[in-house]
């Protein structure tokens, strides 16, 4: 019998894009903005939540894992860095109570997405589509309970040139 609680939470971990060509980017982007149409120009956010240029470097972006790894979420927003992702995820833990579920309707008459928001702000969204609307809002739901306790990984993904992955275990800077 396992006695460790932390073996029933989800998990927060990190992906890096090292160009805003990187295919895997690109394909973030467009699902995005099927969801949250008002971010398809920006592409890029600080730390603080504000969208800027895209600068040179390694994006950072979170996801929501479940205990048996299936992806719950995406954060809404793309960071200039892994460690701005991880700030950004570390604050939007303790908010969790403040935020808001919001069905979208696909490009599809049977695929629905959902948004989270913080008042007008998206913070996280759907990582694939649903048949129906109630089916979307229950997996929201659920994403909040599981972000509100999930584990925030100590490690990176790190693209490489080839396109290939691999893990960096490090605290994400």
């Amino acid at each position: 019998m396992l006695s460790d609680t932390r073996a029933r939470r989800g998990r927060v971990i990190f992906d890096t894009f090292r160009s805003a060509r990187d295919p895997r980017l690109s394909a973030w982007l467009l699902f995005r903005s099927a969801l949250v149409p008002e971010l398809e120009g920006t592409q890029i956010a600080s730390s603080g939540g504000r969208t800027t240029a895209a600068p040179l470097g390694v994006y950072g972006v979170w996801r929501l894992l479940a205990t048996n790894n299936r992806e719950l979420a995406r954060c809404a927003l793309v960071y200039v860095s892994p460690g701005a992702a991880l700030d950004a995820v570390r604050l939007e833990q303790g908010r969790v109570l403040d935020m808001a579920v919001t069905t979208v309707r696909g490009p599809r008459a049977t695929t629905h997405g959902w948004v989270i928001r913080r008042g007008d702000r998206p913070v996280v969204t759907a990582a694939r589509w649903y048949e129906s609307a109630g089916e979307a809002a229950a997996a929201a739901r659920a994403a909040t309970v599981v972000l509100a306790t999930a584990d925030i990984a100590g490690s990176v993904s790190i693209g490489t040139a080839s396109g290939r992955r691999s893990t960096i275990a490090a605290r994400p800077q």
